[in-house]
């Protein structure tokens, strides 16, 4: 009963009320664009520190940090890249659906439904996956994105590709994995957690709740998603048929930590996150396959993928 209690007020209903302030013009894009900043440079500052803090410093990082970096990024998108390559023309919807299909929202719905589900230490554990693929974000995903801007801006010259990795890797978002590594060396030093942080920490899950889905339903365009959708229904069977029965195979094959094959497994279905939607709008790629593929992965991992894995899996 208190799991229900909170998937409703911390995934629908920040869903429901960032629909309902978008339709009823309550905030602006503004409005809902500092929201995102400040989950990502506010509330991971907190989380993230105490994520790090918490968690068992061992060989289970290698595992978690492969399953962020290779099965949830790199894998979706060549798994992808087929369908983008022969199905999709335009270099702006080719670079939209093969970059979307590689960032998954771990992080923020990922990690709250690992919290909901699991508690405070399942929700430790996917900030280690959120982390690694923070990093394939910052050193293959976006690069890939400016690539495809470029070689638009270029039209039919050939492009040499010129990544700005100082504005890529330098700004307020990486302040997150600070955090993260001050936690780790706090973690490692065994400096003990003060009593009064773990009700900070689970007021900031809470926190970062409202932070990060109220803008997903304040973005939720349906009409991208109707325009699109056999573009976005492309990308289901990889992320919640192929990815997670990986996921889980290899999570038994590397652990016996029921904790973490659970994680894993849930993870591996989530699905594409925010940022894509950010990332396509700030490379002038197409918007709308990205905002379709979010809208109905979203869909299928809240009302269905989720479910299934609370009645099979705990």
């Amino acid at each position: 009963m208190e799991r229900l209690f909170f998937i409703f007020i911390d995934v629908f209903l920040p869903l429901i009320v960032g629909y309902f302030f978008h339709k009823y013009k309550i905030i602006s894009v503004d409005t809902c664009n500092l929201l995102l900043k400040l989950n990502i440079r506010f509330v991971t500052l907190i989380t993230g520190l105490g994520s790090f803090w918490l968690i068992n410093i061992d060989q289970n990082i290698f595992l978690l940090s492969f399953v962020g970096f290779i099965l949830c990024s790199i894998l979706p998108g060549m798994l992808a890249y087929p369908y983008a390559h022969f199905k999709i023309k335009s270099l702006r919807g080719h670079g939209a659906y093969l970059i979307s299909s590689t960032m998954s929202n771990i992080g923020i719905l990922g990690g709250l439904c690992a919290f909901i589900a699991m508690g405070q230490l399942a929700y430790a554990y996917v900030q280690v996956i959120a982390m690694a693929q923070n990093i394939f974000t910052l050193i293959l995903g976006i690069p890939l994105a400016e690539y495809f801007h470029q070689k638009i801006m270029a039209g039919p010259k050939t492009v040499k590709f010129q990544p700005h990795w100082r504005s890529i890797l330098i700004s307020w978002n990486q302040i997150g994995l600070i955090s993260m590594f001050i936690g780790a060396v706090l973690n490692v030093n065994e400096v003990a957690r003060p009593f009064f942080f773990d009700y900070v920490f689970n007021a900031f899950v809470h926190i970062g709740a409202w932070c990060g889905i109220l803008p997903v339903g304040y973005l939720l365009n349906f009409k991208a998603a109707r325009i699109y959708k056999y573009i976005a229904a492309s990308v289901i069977p990889i992320r919640f048929l192929i990815i997670p029965v990986l996921s889980y195979i290899i999570a038994v094959f590397f652990t016996s930590d029921p904790l973490l094959i659970a994680i894993i497994t849930l993870i591996g279905c989530c699905p594409i996150g925010i940022n894509a939607v950010v990332v396509t709008q700030l490379y002038n790629l197409n918007t709308g396959i990205a905002e379709a593929m979010f809208v109905m992965t979203t869909a299928v991992f809240i009302f269905i993928a989720y479910p299934l894995f609370l009645l099979f899996m705990l």
